[in-house]
């Protein structure tokens, strides 16, 4: 099976970053570019306020709209192998794995609790997986590598809770939208990425991630990472995101592959409240603006200013 290899003018309340990072980064941490020094540890105030939300003036969840609604009664279970197509999973506490063997299965109002590789996996060969209302993290003890793990076609991630993992999503193509992705936390060796994308999308798909707040508490590597380990990065779409930490909190698509085409980063505001610079060496790095169809619009600092790419 093949393997993705997983790394390490609006108005913004600094707090709503804040409440979300809850994670210490170790002192010994490098960034994943090579540069002069490494960060410092830091650390962040744990989880406690979720952001406040403005109608009309920013379109990111509260802690209130992710994840498993308050006063839904779960069913305990260990783990989960999927292989009935159109199987619905609701209201569970699942404990280690989900793994997804069918097509179109939808995994709704459910806990995961879990360590290991990965917390809820889409098998290649398959496609449809749908996380809605759903929270995945792991136990704080031991190593969950990533919290949703995408290896087939079709995925949709909605309204979700992710957290307490070392990547929160892998996936070369989906639908990532109105999601918390928030205190990262590392493991030695660890690269993390509140969402990491390996390659471009398989053919007729794209990636759109929008209306998420993703905070990576520590000193590197991204809150969204396009990077090119398998392939040109092509037809992805950032927008309207609050975004905060890493080494840098966009990873732009460059790479070894060739020229990324059709990227297009729009809307995201930048939080200073990880790091002054948004990621630690700053908010964006390895983005093209030559390719094709390429756009970085109207992306902002808290106080309206723009973000250059």
């Amino acid at each position: 099976m093949r393997r993705l290899r997983v790394r390490a003018a609006t108005v913004v309340t600094l707090a709503a970053v804040a409440a979300l990072a809850g994670c210490t980064a170790d002192a010994a941490e490098r960034p994943r570019v090579r540069l002069p020094a490494s960060p410092p540890a830091h650390s962040t105030p744990p989880v406690a306020t979720p952001p406040v939300a403005r109608p009309g003036v920013n379109p990111w969840p509260t802690r209130a709209e992710v994840g498993v609604p308050k006063g839904t009664r779960l069913t305990p279970t260990g783990p989960l192998r999927i292989t009935r197509d159109n199987t619905v999973v609701d209201g569970h506490l699942v404990r280690q794995e989900i793994s997804v063997e069918a097509d179109n299965v939808t995994v709704r109002r459910t806990r995961l609790i879990g360590a290991g590789e990965w917390g809820i996996i889409q098998r290649e060969g398959f496609s449809g997986l749908r996380v809605e209302r759903s929270e995945v993290r792991g136990d704080g003890r031991h190593k969950m590598q990533v919290a949703i793990l995408n290896y087939g076609g079709a995925l949709t991630v909605r309204d979700s809770y992710l957290h307490t993992t070392t990547d929160g999503i892998d996936t070369p193509h989906g639908l990532i939208d109105h999601n918390i992705i928030s205190g990262l936390k590392y493991f030695p060796g660890d690269h993390n990425d509140g969402i990491a994308s390996p390659s471009g999308p398989a053919s007729g798909r794209s990636l759109v991630i929008r209306r998420n707040v993703i905070a990576n508490p520590l000193g590197q590597t991204s809150a969204v990472a396009l990077f090119q380990d398998f392939g040109r990065q092509y037809h992805v779409t950032v927008e309207r995101n609050l975004l905060a930490g890493g080494g840098y909190s966009v990873y732009g698509g460059a790479g070894r592959y060739g020229r990324p085409t059709d990227i297009r980063i729009v809307g995201n505001v930048f939080s200073r409240t990880i790091f002054p610079k948004g990621g630690y060496w700053g908010p964006v790095t390895a983005y093209d603006p030559r390719g094709q169809g390429n756009v970085w619009q109207n992306n902002t600092w808290p106080d309206g200013r723009p973000v250059q790419p």
